[in-house]
């Protein structure tokens, strides 16, 4: 357990997943699944849920939809103890139809993507706001209205770009602001450049994640730290292996500050997420 508590803002969505032995090729096809899965999904509940197993206090904020989709999502999140504050969104809830590979590889279909833009009143949460120890930003387009409040508060904020390819200017705002800067490398092959930039501009600490090859992390007064991802023998379901990674990395950070230690917790975060259906093990 742990005297942590946590805001996570934005990115909730209810996901159909569809495991199949391997992708089909695109052509007109029958395919038959191995399996069917719903469960909540997205960047934010995955951190949210992932740090709420590793007994964080945490508070979710996100658009939801008045519609079955976003019932589910509610009750979901409010079962596994997590407080959840939303803000109904009138386009529906997100919904993401995820094709599974046997290998743990992922196509990712977004079925509804619920609003773009939509003015949300960002001083009703001030107070969790100011209370947070840990607060994570997600880069829903939405969250941006969060940032003076992020900037007048004070708090170190995290956030994840996921596969920033290092030129989408869609992000900055959201690596300007981020003292904890996540990401994977997947669509940029110069991310050691890259993060070692952000550290130099200020980033307090980066953090970019491999998959089954590990993760490397960056401080100014560490410098790169490497480690293996933790070996698992039966790999159930990859989504939320990031967000897990992030929750186990930033409960051991704040409590040890220490940069090869936090990255060990997140690889052991994100081992136990793999071996669950769902976002965070139960």
């Amino acid at each position: 357990m742990t005297d942590l508590s946590a805001l996570v803002l934005g990115g909730v969505a209810w996901n159909t997943m569809v495991y199949v032995d391997e992708f089909p090729p695109p052509v007109a096809d029958t395919v038959f699944a191995q399996g069917l899965h719903e469960s909540v999904g997205s960047s934010g509940a995955g951190k949210a849920l992932n740090l709420s197993h590793l007994g964080v206090d945490v508070t979710l904020w996100a658009l939801v939809g008045d519609d079955d989709a976003g019932a589910k999502v509610r009750d979901f999140i409010e079962e596994r103890g997590v407080r959840f504050l939303s803000t109904t969104d009138p386009a529906g809830t997100m919904r993401h139809i995820n094709l599974m590979e046997r290998s743990g590889e992922r196509i990712s279909i977004w079925a509804h993507s619920g609003s773009f833009e939509l003015e949300v009143d960002t001083s009703q949460f001030n107070a969790v706001i100011e209370a947070a120890d840990i607060i994570s930003l997600t880069i829903m387009n939405h969250c941006r209205q969060f940032l003076p409040a992020l900037a007048a508060v004070g708090t170190p904020v995290s956030v994840d770009i996921h596969d920033y390819d290092g030129a989408n200017p869609y992000h900055d705002e959201f690596i300007a602001a981020a003292d904890h800067l996540f990401m994977n490398s997947l669509e940029l092959p110069e991310w050691r450049a890259f993060l070692e930039s952000r550290v130099a501009a200020g980033t307090s600490v980066a953090v970019c994640t491999h998959g089954a090859d590990g993760a490397s992390g960056l401080t100014a007064d560490t410098g790169w730290v490497e480690i293996p991802a933790d070996p698992v023998a039966d790999v159930v379901d990859t989504n939320g292996a990031g967000d897990a990674f992030y929750a186990g990395f930033m409960v051991s950070w704040l409590e040890h500050h220490d940069l090869e230690q936090a990255m060990r917790g997140g690889a052991a975060a994100a081992a136990a997420a793999i071996q669950s259906p769902d976002l965070a093990p139960r």
